[in-house]
């Protein structure tokens, strides 16, 4: 599943690169926890420090990264 397609199924809508907090109604720190616990089970990882600064679905397409198999 593409990150975008996550993101879209946690918020409940679609969404875009230039989707971001301040423009989808409901997205809030917790949506954004949800998000990355989402993209997680699907393989991806975002790095505990850069949590606090996802602010949009570009951010979260910068941020993340395929985990490796260990």
């Amino acid at each position: 599943m593409r990150i975008i397609d996550i993101v879209s199924e946690v918020l409940g809508m679609p969404v875009s690169e230039e989707s971001s907090v301040e423009n989808v109604s409901g997205w809030d720190s917790l949506k954004t926890l949800q998000i990355v616990m989402a993209l997680d089970e699907a393989g991806y990882e975002v790095s505990i420090e850069k949590i606090a600064e996802i602010k949009s679905v570009r951010d979260i397409l910068s941020f993340v990264s395929h985990k490796e198999e260990a």
